[in-house]
């Protein structure tokens, strides 16, 4: 049986707004500071007047996703562009792992989503039966006239929007 106290001895996935673009060097200096941290990157087709190009940015905006124990979290906001943690329900955002894992396998297969920071309007709730997300729920909703899946990440209030 596990106490409040255990629960503040595990490590868990913490979401940290850092000041903008400043994404990339919170995640080096975090890094250098022994943190096991995820910034999730994607690359965008960018438009300048008559030039296009290929840029990587991170995911989430002024996020990162940092592992740590609950008793560290102050440790990290005495990191360099690390402004504060987000909470949810007055305590600390924690992700799961599982959410972690989807985003990683989301990036690497390319598979195309978009990120919203639109509440989802309660919807039809499925469970994924087949495919690379087999298992995962999600809510479908008909945007733009085609078929989206939005797999919604309640603790920081975005949604990840999947084309089906």
């Amino acid at each position: 049986m596990s106490t409040d106290k255990d629960k503040e001895q595990e490590d868990n996935w913490y979401v940290f707004y850092v000041t903008a673009k400043h994404e990339r060097k919170a995640e080096k200096l975090l890094i250098r500071d022994g943190y096991n941290c995820y910034l999730p990157i994607i690359t965008v087709l960018k438009q300048w007047k008559q030039r296009k190009k290929h840029v990587e940015e991170p995911l989430f905006k002024s996020y990162i996703f940092v592992k740590v124990r609950k008793n560290e979290i102050y440790d990290v906001l005495q990191t360099p562009s690390v402004i504060s943690y987000i909470r949810f329900a007055g305590e600390p955002a924690v992700i799961s792992q599982q959410h972690i894992d989807l985003i990683q396998e989301l990036i690497q297969n390319k598979t195309k989503f978009n990120i919203s920071s639109e509440r989802v309007k309660v919807g039809e709730q499925i469970t994924l039966k087949s495919g690379p997300f087999e298992g995962e729920k999600g809510v479908v909703k008909e945007i733009r006239g085609t078929k989206k899946l939005l797999v919604v990440l309640n603790s920081i209030d975005f949604t990840l929007e999947i084309e089906l």
